[in-house]
């Protein structure tokens, strides 16, 4: 991945898990999450939705997601991404991915998240 500069840092926590049916036997999973964000030294919150399929037990996989972002000075804007996850212990996953802001800037993703206390944290960076 061609990073550039930290535009911003999250963290989250999941508000709710949803495990259903996907292609042929595999399971599709569903994540709501709901944080804070830190972009261009501007504060807020975000929701997103989450996605992704996969055998119980994978040790990778690829993944997607949908949200919003509201600031404290009132503007919000939408986002989309997409990227893979690998296993890094125990109930850990590691991030990478590229997504757009409504404004059309272009990003890339790295975050890690833990099953056990349902959150994860990461940083968002131009992308090159």
């Amino acid at each position: 991945m061609a990073l550039g500069k930290q535009i911003a840092e999250f963290s989250g926590k999941s508000t709710s898990v949803t495990i259903g049916p996907g292609p042929g036997n595999v399971p599709t999973f569903q994540v709501n999450m709901d944080g804070t964000v830190s972009l261009e030294g501007k504060e807020g919150t975000y929701a997103l939705t989450y996605h992704t399929a996969g055998e119980l037990g994978a040790k990778s996989g690829t993944w997607s997601w949908y949200g919003i972002i509201a600031m404290k000075d009132g503007t919000s804007m939408g986002f989309h991404g997409q990227g893979t996850w690998d296993e890094i212990g125990a109930g850990k996953w590691r991030y990478r991915g590229t997504g757009q802001l409504s404004d059309g800037r272009t990003y890339g993703y790295e975050f890690e998240g833990d099953w056990a206390t349902r959150t994860w944290a990461g940083k968002a960076f131009e992308w090159s």
